[in-house]
């Protein structure tokens, strides 16, 4: 059973560029890496709608990454950090539709200084409830948002990100427990990629989360099943 209120400042999959394995040059570990398949969920046009990203994450550098699909069609996964330690695509606004993803066997293949390496990932959609966000509040002063929702029954654990107009991410929160249902992102509750600007109008997102059946404390950020999101525009000012 997964104990978010243990697990201290961990971020969220999604969000994660650095892998999910630490090298120790004194004890180096075999090449080791993990695909992974994320159901998103959002209200779009009013509708609710599904689409999957997909990730690998390693311990070590990857030259490439591809994900093949149910029928041989084949993705190639781009690297979202320097060290390539991790591959991902995250689903565009085109991807979604209306038809919640089917269980399905997903073949990751990696190069890592030459050689190939192989995993399935065994996708199981499980539904999870959109929040609903009750309010926004910001600080102008202390650079605060505050935004409190609906606690979800269902959700196993929760997030909070904020993004700019060019839906670039200017905060992460850590990991929230399941009961939570009000967070404030300040400078000791998240990552800030970016200051917030007097004046600007962004989005929070609220993301209730569904892990994999299985999934413990140790492994939880890289077995995350579905994530539903919620969002609301916002004006940095009093």
């Amino acid at each position: 059973m997964i104990n978010i209120q243990k697990i201290g400042k961990l971020v969220l999959l999604a969000f994660i560029v650095t892998g999910f394995w630490a090298c120790n040059d004194d004890d180096p570990e075999p090449f080791n890496f993990v695909g992974e398949v994320v159901t998103f969920k959002r209200t779009i046009d009013g509708e609710e709608k599904f689409a999957l990203s997909y990730y690998a994450y390693a311990n070590m550098k990857m030259d490439s990454a591809s994900v093949d699909f149910p029928g041989d069609s084949t993705l190639t996964l781009s690297a979202a950090d320097a060290q390539k330690l991790t591959y991902s695509y995250d689903a565009s606004t085109e991807d979604f539709s209306t038809t919640a993803p089917a269980t399905e066997n997903y073949d990751f293949l990696v190069f890592s200084n030459g050689v190939e390496y192989t995993a399935t990932e065994n996708h199981i959609f499980t539904d999870v409830d959109i929040p609903t966000i009750d309010s926004v509040g910001v600080t102008t002063s202390s650079e605060s948002v505050y935004v409190e929702w609906s606690n979800n029954d269902d959700a196993q654990g929760y997030a909070v990100q904020i993004l700019n107009d060019d839906d670039e991410i200017v905060f992460n929160s850590y990991i929230l427990a399941d009961d939570e249902d009000s967070f404030t992102a300040n400078q000791s509750t998240g990552s800030w990629e970016t200051s917030l600007t007097s004046g600007e109008t962004y989005t929070i997102e609220v993301q209730a989360m569904i892990f994999e059946d299985g999934a413990t404390n140790a492994n939880f950020f890289y077995q995350i099943e579905t994530i539903a999101i919620a969002s609301e525009e916002f004006i940095f000012e009093n």
